[in-house]
């Protein structure tokens, strides 16, 4: 059975130039799409899910990434923070500032990090990432779930703060307890000289 479908001239356009870069008919590209579409829509999932996971996994792909159980990650944290805190506290920022250039390419402005977050805390250990403006230049930061213990939560502090530094925010406060973080920043004045 076929049957027509009517999109937006621009869509058509877009999707049409896709299927030729891949080499497809527009038939065969619009079928093995909706396709897809079809049973993500199925299972609960939305175009914005779909969007969002795929930008989160551009910026993944990017950097090697090793999967490892959550419990097992805590518990070497814990052991490194016995020992060598600073120096562990350090590697997380670095890692925050090694990453904010990939996720400025896919999240240009804070708000586009903070619908970005959303994805993030469905692939991470983390419950719920919140950013929201508080006023033109400042933000609050809610994690929910940044660990299980405080060593952990303050490894994802240092994380998070280089993040937010790459886009031109500085801490003005934070609080901090097992597995929640709680930020107050704002955007910082960048004088030319």
């Amino acid at each position: 059975m076929r049957a027509s479908l009517s999109v937006d001239r621009g869509i058509a356009d877009e999707f049409s130039t896709q299927a030729e870069h891949k080499g497809k008919t527009l038939y065969a590209f619009a079928n093995e799409w909706i396709e897809v579409a079809s049973k993500i829509s199925a299972e609960g999932g939305t175009a914005q899910d779909v969007l969002g996971h795929w930008r989160v996994c551009s910026i993944l792909k990017q950097v090697e990434i090793i999967t490892l159980p959550a419990d097992f990650v805590e518990e070497l944290i814990s052991k490194l923070y016995a020992t060598e805190k600073e120096n562990l506290l350090n590697m997380f920022a670095k890692l925050g500032e090694d990453l904010v250039g990939l996720m400025k390419m896919v999240a240009p402005d804070i708000e586009q990090l903070g619908d970005l977050a959303i994805h993030f805390a469905e692939i991470i250990p983390t419950k719920k990432i919140d950013i929201r403006r508080t006023d033109g230049n400042s933000l609050e930061v809610n994690v929910i779930g940044a660990g299980r213990m405080i060593e952990t939560t303050e490894c994802s502090f240092e994380f998070i703060k280089a993040i937010l530094n790459g886009y031109g925010y500085s801490v003005a406060s934070q609080e901090l307890h097992v597995g929640t973080i709680m930020i107050k920043c704002s955007k910082r004045n960048l004088r030319i000289s």
